[in-house]
């Protein structure tokens, strides 16, 4: 290593360092509060068993604090991950402001680990590629938790046309919305959608109206279709028609909808196979043909 590169590598060290006690000495600056968040202190309140997550760790707690409080200052992405929390059913209670902070000190961790890695072999290209994985490190808990989001709301939507229909079979018995709902979730407690419905339940338990409770719901999932149910089932509470025969009609409204949309992602499938059959044709003709090509070329005989 020569000796510019051993003065690159040592002021990059050096200049890493000096950001990071700038920032800290600006976020230590802030006097905090001991208790804990809002949210963690209703649920305390409300009896619920706490969380084992990070912030619980007495190793590594303190050191989330710095985390926390970059979170709470830190613009981008919070409106997507509020989003993605709700849809994923947020199984670990993170509020936007923790896992935020989860994501600035991936981020953190990301470009320390890149810059003793990486800098005496790029020399001047190491704030770039430390500023790279800094963005890395931010952006990947993002995708991770909108793939998990993703794959829920997937999940939500298959359910929801057979969910409507059992709740409607059950109020054709004489069972009342409430109560169909109950059962459906007693039947399977473990399913996302039946997840969503005792959330509901508990929502009308607290003292919300059923509509206020259904748009909650529709809010917290990015499901178009859902937010069509719930707007049909206010609707008939406000018009009077009889809701089991609306959920019926719902139920059949999504199945066609499936129907159609796997017609067109089977048209949209066969266009797509189209251009690699085409490169196997090509390369099965070459294969064969190769011979007889080759030999018209060299001006040789065919057959010989």
């Amino acid at each position: 290593m020569g000796t510019i590169e051993i003065i690159l590598h040592v002021g990059t060290c050096l200049l890493i360092v000096a950001a990071f006690v700038m920032v800290g000495h600006v976020l230590f600056g802030i006097r905090l509060a001991p208790e804990p968040q809002v949210n963690r202190r209703i649920a305390l309140a409300l009896g619920i068993e706490d969380r084992d997550t990070l912030f619980e760790t007495p190793i590594v707690k303190h050191a989330l604090v710095v985390g926390l409080v970059a979170a709470q200052r830190f613009p981008l992405f919070r409106d997507r991950v509020r989003q993605d929390l709700e849809a994923s059913g947020n199984p670990n209670g993170y509020s936007v402001e923790e896992y935020l902070a989860l994501c600035l000190l991936s981020g953190v961790a990301s470009m320390v680990a890149a810059s003793l890695l990486f800098a005496p072999g790029f020399g001047v290209w190491a704030f770039a590629v430390a500023g790279f994985m800094l963005a890395v490190g931010v952006w990947a808990p993002v995708l991770s938790l909108s793939a998990s989001a993703g794959n829920r709301t997937r999940k939500i939507a298959r359910k929801l046309p057979y969910t409507l229909d059992l709740i409607a079979l059950m109020m054709q018995a004489g069972a009342t919305f409430t109560e169909a709902i109950d059962t459906v979730i007693h039947d399977e407690p473990e399913d996302e959608f039946n997840q969503e419905l005792m959330l509901v339940q508990r929502e009308i338990g607290f003292g919300t109206t059923r509509s206020a409770a259904l748009r909650n719901m529709a809010e917290r999932i990015p499901l178009e279709s859902l937010r069509s149910v719930v707007g049909a089932i206010n609707q008939s509470e406000a018009l009077g028609t009889p809701l089991s025969t609306i959920l019926k009609n719902q139920a059949a409204m999504l199945r066609n909808l499936r129907s159609v949309a796997a017609e067109e992602a089977a048209a949209k499938a066969s266009l797509r196979i189209l251009l690699p059959s085409m490169v196997i044709m090509v390369a099965v003709i070459l294969v064969i043909f190769s011979p007889i090509i080759l030999a018209l070329f060299r001006g040789g005989s065919v057959l010989g």
